[in-house]
């Protein structure tokens, strides 16, 4: 009998160990085929609920496009988005609720470098890979307590040296500075001043506002006093359109030139005649009518706005961003063979290729992917961005 019962308990033993086995490699296999399942933190409503709509209208087109190109090798990829608001509270319940109940590979946070910055205690506590849309510097620095966050916009130091280079070219040797009081405006005034002085430039005024402000005449007005050659805005859409108008209004004859957080298009649509001859540094790939189509990378850019355009109407600059993170993600998937956080991490911060915002180049020692050289001076003329002469 005790015989008995020992050879049975070792039937059991081997059984589970068998049934263990399997399932063991079952989930292998999932893992191994299983959807890329990727989190969107967007601002869907809220003070930029224009940008962040932009970048779902991208993510969703991007989406379609390698799902239908089977580009992830048998996998699904799976966009599972939610509306941050444009705040920080609901930014942090956003991630926590794509890591606990949505098991995401990624995550791709929007526009908002104020409702990113405080969620990354928790993207690093639970080491999931996340790639945001938004450009302030804290996003990704320090590198060292920034290992799982990345980003695909322009740095602000970057910006700022694009807009000196043009202030220097053409003798503009004053400038007004107006910046929202959030982080990315910080950051903004922070870089402009420091660029300003080393090309010789003086800023001779500056003005802050509110991210919500819906009326900028007494800044305007206090910018305009001081009589500046040029106004550089740090503010994205509807603050920077309402800063131009302003200075329309007031009569400023000087230049005006945006940082990239500007709208590209959202700007011009927002801003209207306003808009005409205002400048501003991003990607040259906003340039639609003047991109290089006869260059591969110049030929996957083309394909990408006309895609977009055909799907959405007029092209978004904001929309390359969303696409490049995307497939940044994607490919990290693909050479990882695996949809494991960590060694999809570890690829993202390898990765380099010509995104369609430009050449993107992560390292260990930097996060913030996109190289100067995708950035230049665009202008409004007759309703649209060109490359400035």
């Amino acid at each position: 009998m005790r015989l008995r019962a020992v050879l049975s308990l070792s039937v059991a033993t081997a059984l589970a160990v068998v049934v263990s086995g399997c399932a063991a490699d079952e989930q292998a296999q999932d893992e191994s085929k299983g959807d890329i399942v990727i989190g969107a933190n967007l601002e869907l409503s809220g003070p930029t609920a224009s940008i962040g709509t932009t970048y779902k209208k991208a993510l969703d087109l991007k989406v379609k496009q390698l799902n239908d190109s089977d580009a992830a090798g048998g996998r699904k990829i799976r966009l599972v988005v939610r509306d941050n608001r444009t705040d920080n509270n609901t930014s942090v319940a956003n991630v926590n609720h794509f890591i606990k109940n949505e098991n995401v590979t990624a995550v791709i946070s929007g526009g908002c470098s104020a409702c990113i910055v405080p969620a990354i205690p928790t993207i690093t506590e639970n080491k999931v890979p996340t790639i945001a849309l938004a450009s302030a510097s804290a996003i990704t620095s320090p590198v060292a307590e920034r290992r799982y966050v990345f980003k695909i916009s322009p740095n602000p130091a970057e910006d700022a040296q694009v807009i000196g280079a043009e202030l220097k070219r053409k003798n503009l040797g004053t400038v007004g500075l107006l910046y929202v009081n959030n982080v990315y405006g910080q950051d903004g005034e922070k870089a402009v001043t420091q660029e300003a002085a080393k090309v010789g430039v003086k800023v001779v005024h500056e003005e802050q506002f509110g991210q919500a402000d819906t009326n900028m005449t007494i800044q305007v007005s206090k910018i305009v006093a001081a009589k500046p050659a040029a106004v550089v805005i740090w503010a994205v859409m509807p603050a920077a359109g309402l800063i131009v108008k302003a200075l329309r209004d007031a009569g400023y004859p000087g230049a005006v030139y945006l940082d990239a957080g500007a709208g590209a298009e959202l700007f011009v649509k927002g801003t209207g005649d306003a808009a005409e001859g205002t400048n501003m540094v991003f990607p040259k790939v906003l340039a639609v009518n003047e991109i290089d189509a006869s260059t591969p990378q110049g030929a996957a850019q083309k394909q990408w706005v006309t895609a977009y355009q055909s799907a959405n109407g007029p092209y978004s600059g904001f929309a390359s961003f969303a696409a490049d993170a995307l497939q940044t993600i994607v490919d990290a998937v693909q050479k990882a063979d695996s949809t494991d956080r960590e060694k999809v991490r570890d690829n993202i911060e390898a990765a380099q290729f010509d995104g369609v915002s430009g050449p993107l180049h992560f390292t260990a020692e930097n996060h913030s992917g996109l190289t100067p050289e995708a950035l230049g001076i665009l202008v409004v003329r007759q309703g649209d961005w060109h490359l400035a002469g």
